[in-house]
């Protein structure tokens, strides 16, 4: 079951909205919660990243976190310009897991 949410709209958004809204052609709850889907979603990526950086969480962590393979994960960090950082102990681990 969905639980409603209320927001109030900025002037802007609203006019981005019914432009959007012109153009997707779709009801518009169903828009904003495409939307705010999109954006958790970029918001998660862009958060775990970090979190990866500073190396608070493993690949197989921040792939879990942000909803995404181990293999979006390491495309989403080279793309990003960051390094893997992997040690051969997380490959191990990582091994051990997947065998389990």
């Amino acid at each position: 079951m969905q639980k409603p949410l209320s927001i109030r709209p900025t002037e802007e958004i609203e006019k981005k909205l019914e432009r959007l809204l012109k153009i997707e052609k779709m009801e518009k709850s169903d828009l904003i919660r495409k939307l705010l889907d999109i954006g958790a979603n970029e918001e998660l990526k862009k958060c775990v990243l970090e979190l990866f950086r500073g190396k608070k969480v493993t690949l197989a962590r921040a792939a879990e976190i942000a909803g995404v393979s181990v293999r979006d994960m390491m495309d989403l960090i080279r793309d990003n310009g960051l390094s893997l950082h992997i040690t051969a102990e997380d490959i191990q681990r990582d091994y051990e897991a997947a065998i389990r």
